[in-house]
C-alpha cells in the first residue's frame, strides 16, 4: 500500500502544461478551484516523452481527475497538520539535504565534464576492439517433430523441392508460414547450442545441414548469408561513447573535488568512540529459558 501511495504522489507531482489564459475556473472543489491556467501549467511540466498521454481529450480528462485527487489529498493533509509532524519534518530535511548536494555537484562537476568530438574519436580509436562485431550468419530452418519426418523432408530437398515452400508447409515453427523459416543474422552465442554448432559449420550460401536435434524437435538448416567480423562505425557508437566518457569524467571530477574538500578542512576522528559498542535497545527482557533435559541417548545399532 505504501508503495502504491508513493507512486501515486510521484505521478501527481511530476506531471503538469503552461498556456496563457485569463484565469477561467475549470473545476470547483467546494470552496477551492482549479483554473485553466493552473491546469495548463501543470500539463507543461509533463516530460516530453509522456506528452502523448494528455494529447487527447480523454487523456486531459484523466489527468484532470488526478489533479483533483491531488487537491483533495493535500487538503486532507492540511487538515491533519501532517506538515508539522516530526516524521514529515525529518524526511523533508533529508530531501532538502539531498537536493542541495545534487545541485552543488551539478554546478561544480557537470559543467566541467564537457566533451569534444576529438575526445570521443580518440577513445574510439584507442578502444576499437570493444566495438568489433563477430561473424554473423543468416539461416533458414524447417522444424519437425520427429527424426523420421525430418528425413522425409531431406529427401524432398534432395529431389529439388523448394526449401522455403517446404518450411511454410511442414515446419512446426509458428513463424515459418510468414518467414519461410528465416531466422535472421546472429553471432555466436545467440542461438540454440545444437543449432548453432551445425549452422556455423556451413561455409557456402545454400548449403544444408541436418537433421539437428534440439529441445524443440529436429531442424533442417540452410545457410542464407554471412557477415564477416567488422568494426561498428564511430557514428553508430558516438552517443554511447559520449555517455560513457561523461560518466567516467564526472566520477573522476567528483573524487578530486571531495579529496580537495577534505584537504581544505580540518578533520579529526575519535577512533576510540568507534570501538565502543552500541547501547542495547531497551525492550522487554526475554524470559529465561528452562534448561533443556538431555534426551536419553539410544545405543547405536549393532553392526551386522
Amino acid at each position: 500500500m505504501k508503495k502504491v501511495l508513493i507512486c501515486l504522489i510521484a505521478f501527481l507531482f511530476v506531471f503538469s502544461c503552461a498556456k496563457k489564459d485569463n484565469g477561467k475556473v475549470l473545476v470547483n472543489i467546494d470552496s477551492d478551484t482549479i483554473t485553466l491556467e493552473e491546469f495548463n501549467k501543470e500539463l507543461d511540466k509533463i516530460p516530453m516523452n509522456m506528452k502523448m498521454l494528455v494529447a487527447t481529450q480523454s487523456g486531459k480528462k484523466t489527468y484532470l481527475d488526478r489533479l483533483i485527487m491531488k487537491k483533495l489529498l493535500l487538503r486532507e493533509a492540511a487538515k491533519g497538520k501532517i506538515e508539522g509532524e516530526a516524521e514529515f519534518q525529518n524526511r523533508l530535511a533529508d530531501i532538502k539535504e539531498q537536493l542541495l548536494i545534487e545541485s552543488l555537484l551539478k554546478k561544480k562537476i557537470a559543467a566541467d565534464s564537457q566533451l569534444t568530438d576529438n575526445d570521443m574519436k580518440k577513445y574510439y580509436d584507442t578502444n576499437k576492439e570493444k566495438f568489433k562485431k563477430e561473424k554473423e550468419i543468416n539461416t533458414r530452418h524447417i522444424l519437425l517433430k520427429t527424426e523420421e519426418e525430418a528425413k522425409q523432408i531431406m529427401e524432398k530437398l534432395q529431389k529439388g523441392e523448394d526449401f522455403i515452400e517446404l518450411s511454410k508447409k511442414y515446419s512446426i515453427d509458428p513463424n515459418a508460414k510468414a518467414s519461410g523459416g528465416e531466422i535472421g543474422f546472429h553471432p555466436k552465442g545467440t542461438l540454440l547450442p545444437e543449432y548453432e554448432a551445425a549452422a556455423f559449420k556451413l561455409t557456402k550460401v545454400g548449403q544444408v545441414a541436418g537433421p539437428v536435434k534440439s529441445q524443440f524437435g529436429y531442424h533442417i538448416i540452410r545457410l542464407e548469408g554471412a557477415k564477416p567480423p567488422a568494426y561498428v562505425s564511430f557514428d553508430e557508437v558516438k552517443d554511447f561513447i559520449r555517455q560513457q566518457l561523461i560518466q567516467d569524467k564526472q566520477k573522476e571530477l567528483l573524487e578530486k573535488y571531495i579529496e580537495d574538500l577534505k584537504k581544505a578542512a580540518k578533520i579529526t576522528i575519535n577512533e576510540e568512540l568507534l570501538k565502543e559498542e552500541k547501547p542495547a535497545v531497551p525492550g522487554k527482557q526475554e524470559k529465561a529459558e528452562k534448561p533443556s533435559t538431555p534426551e536419553k541417548q539410544e545405543p547405536p545399532p549393532a553392526k551386522k
